[in-house]
């Protein structure tokens, strides 16, 4: 899957006009995480931990969005796969509330937290560091290793506390990566499909 996604990368930042599109994507994934931090664990005013992570997310969906309309040159609205990236995000946070429940016997909404993020920011790890080599844009480069760096700084932390959770039920993260996987190959697919077909009209 690694080789898919460097190559669809490679293949949208050739053009600015997608290459936009995709990071208007991104900034709506990173809002959709902001989104759903907002409305579960910190619903009420959170710890310094989580208002911390609330706030890169929407710091993330700021920068995206603004790298997006830099490349295009003005306000951008079109985005690539989002009903398909929506999909993976929602579908993944339902599959691992109902995972989390069944390892518990309870609805605990901070381990379903602990274990979307730390889901979420293994395929961050993979992507943003592709799509970072791929990109022409100097500027896009620059943001990206700044998101990476932070996106590291509290992956770890929170990551942490998801094992340990998970390891006093006696599970690992294995069944949720998987599952992440399986998810994500239609978002992949219908991507790759889209930007196919994007980069043959732009060719033509």
């Amino acid at each position: 899957m690694r080789d898919r996604i460097q190559a669809v990368l490679r293949q949208l930042a050739q053009t600015p006009e997608v290459e936009a599109r995709w990071l208007n994507t991104l900034s709506l994934m990173e809002f959709i995480g902001a989104r759903k931090i907002s409305r579960t664990v910190a619903d009420r005013h959170p710890t310094l931990e989580v208002l911390g992570h609330l706030a890169d997310e929407t710091r993330h969906a700021f920068t995206f969005k603004n790298l997006a309309c830099t490349v295009a040159g003005g306000e951008v609205t079109d985005l690539l796969c989002a009903t398909e990236a929506a999909t993976w995000f929602q579908s993944l946070d339902r599959g691992l509330a109902e995972w989390a429940t069944s390892l518990t016997g309870t609805s605990d909404v901070y381990l379903q937290y602990l274990l979307t993020t730390a889901v979420v920011e293994r395929r961050a790890m993979v992507l943003y560091p592709l799509y970072k080599a791929a990109s022409r844009n100097a500027v896009v480069r620059e943001e990206l290793g700044r998101v990476v760096v932070e996106e590291q700084s509290h992956r770890r932390t929170l990551e942490d506390a998801c094992l340990a959770r998970l390891a006093a039920v006696g599970a690992t993260l294995e069944p949720a990566l998987a599952m992440e996987e399986r998810l994500f190959e239609p978002f992949l697919g219908a991507l790759e499909a889209h930007v196919a077909s994007l980069s043959a009209a732009s060719a033509a």
